[in-house]
C-alpha cells in the first residue's frame, strides 16, 4: 500500500503524533510505502523509518500519489479530502469538538466530522460517539503500547519510602484537569499520606503548580524510550480527565503495562479500556473521592490485583495487533473506493500507470 500521513506538527510530543509516527513506522517495516508530511522537522525524539517530508503546507502539489491520504485530526482532513491523489481518511484519535478552547470553531470542526470520509477511531467509546452525534460508521483499530519499553518491574520498591503519585499531561489543557489531581494530592497529604509528586508533562510546567505543599520530581518532554523506568519508579498513577474529550490517554495503559495501580476517573475512555476491576474509579473533577483512593491504591490488599488486572488489560494493546488491524482496515477502504469507482468508458482509452 502507498500511504501519506498529514501531521500538522511532530515538533510537540503528544500522543496522538505518537501514535501515528509509531504506526507509520510499524507499516513502513511491513514493507508498505510510507510518506509523512508535515510542516515542522521531523521529531527528535523517535527515530522515523518512513520517508518523512517538511512541507509549506497541504496544497495538492504536496501530497504525493497515494493509495490513501490519511488526515490525522480534524484540522488536516479536509486538506486530504481535496487531494486528487489517493482516497482519503479520517483517523480519529479524539473528538476535538468538545474541547474547551475550541469552541470558537467548533461549527468547523463539526463540518469536518460531517465530510464523506472514511473514519478510523482507536476506541469503542469514539465510535459511539460518531455514530450518536454524526450517524457515521467507523472503523475500529486498537491502540497500541511499546511493550519492549513498558513492562513491569521485578523487584517492588521499600514501603518506608513516600508514596510516589504519578500524574501525567498538560496543565494547560483543561479537559486533563491537572488542578483537581494536585488538589487530591494536597488533601492525601493533609490527611497523612506520606507523598511524593512525580509530575510528568510535555510542556513547561504552569506556575499555578509551584510551591506545592508535598515534593515534587519534575520531568518535561520525557523521550518515549525513557517512560517505562520512570513508570515502574511509581506506586500509583492518577489520571483526572473530566470527561469524553480523552479519547484514548496512552500513558494510563502505559501505567498499565508497568505494573503501577491505577486511580481513574469515571469517564468513557478509561472506562472503555476492557473489563474488570482494572482501576479504581473516582467522579470526575472530586479531589476527596481521588485523595481517598489514591490512599486505598497503596495498601497491599487493592494494590496487587490493582497492578494485576492493569498488566491484563496492557496485553490488548500490542504492536502486532495494531498493525495487523491497521492493514486490514486500511486495505478495506482501499478495496471499497475501487469498487465504488466509475468504470471508464470502453470509447474512453485508459492509461496504465507504473
Amino acid at each position: 500500500m502507498r500511504l501519506v500521513y498529514l501531521l500538522e506538527s511532530a515538533a510537540q510530543l503528544w500522543g496522538g503524533i505518537k501514535s501515528a509516527l509509531a504506526g507509520a513506522n510499524l507499516l513502513a517495516a511491513k514493507g508498505h510505502d510510507v510518506t509523512v508530511l508535515s510542516k515542522s522537522p521531523p521529531p527528535d525524539w523517535m527515530s522515523c523509518g518512513f520517508r518523512y517530508r517538511q512541507v509549506p503546507d497541504f496544497a495538492p502539489q504536496h501530497i504525493p500519489e497515494s493509495d490513501l491520504v490519511i488526515g490525522t485530526d480534524w484540522s488536516t482532513v479536509p486538506f486530504a479530502a481535496q487531494s486528487t491523489t489517493g482516497t482519503p481518511v479520517h483517523f480519529v484519535q479524539g473528538y476535538e469538538g468538545c474541547f474547551e478552547q475550541n469552541r470558537a470553531i467548533w461549527d468547523q470542526i463539526d463540518a469536518v466530522y460531517r465530510l464523506p470520509v472514511a473514519k478510523i477511531v482507536i476506541s469503542a467509546h469514539l465510535q459511539q460517539l460518531l455514530q450518536s452525534k454524526f450517524e457515521c460508521g467507523s472503523r475500529f483499530v486498537p491502540y497500541m503500547i511499546d511493550h519492549d519499553v513498558m513492562f513491569p518491574s521485578l523487584c517492588r520498591r521499600p514501603k518506608n519510602n513516600p508514596v510516589r503519585v504519578g500524574v501525567v499531561g498538560p496543565y494547560q489543557v483543561d479537559w486533563k484537569d491537572i488542578p483537581t489531581a494536585l488538589e487530591a494530592c494536597s488533601i492525601a497529604a493533609s490527611a497523612g499520606l506520606d507523598l511524593e509528586l512525580v509530575r510528568v508533562t510535555n510542556t513547561a510546567p504552569a506556575p499555578e503548580e509551584h510551591d506545592l505543599p508535598f515534593p515534587v520530581e519534575w520531568h518535561v518532554r520525557v523521550p518515549p524510550a525513557r517512560m517505562g523506568h520512570l513508570y515502574r519508579s511509581m506506586d500509583v498513577f492518577l489520571a483526572s480527565s473530566q470527561g469524553s474529550e480523552e479519547g484514548f490517554f496512552l500513558p494510563a495503559v502505559e501505567a498499565m503495562a508497568c505494573g503501577v495501580a491505577c486511580v481513574l476517573t469515571d469517564v468513557p475512555c478509561f472506562r472503555s479500556y476492557g473489563s474488570g476491576q482494572y482501576a479504581l474509579f473516582v467522579p470526575p473533577k472530586d479531589p476527596f473521592e481521588m485523595a481517598q483512593a489514591l490512599t486505598l491504591a497503596t495498601t497491599d490488599a487493592l494494590r496487587r490485583p490493582l497492578a494485576k488486572a492493569g498488566l491484563e488489560i496492557a496485553q490488548l494493546y500490542r504492536e502486532p495487533i495494531h498493525v495487523e488491524a491497521l492493514e486490514a482496515v486500511f486495505g478495506g477502504i482501499i478495496a471499497d473506493s475501487r469498487a465504488s469507482s466509475p468504470t471508464p468508458s470502453p470509447s474512453v482509452p485508459v492509461v496504465a500507470h507504473e
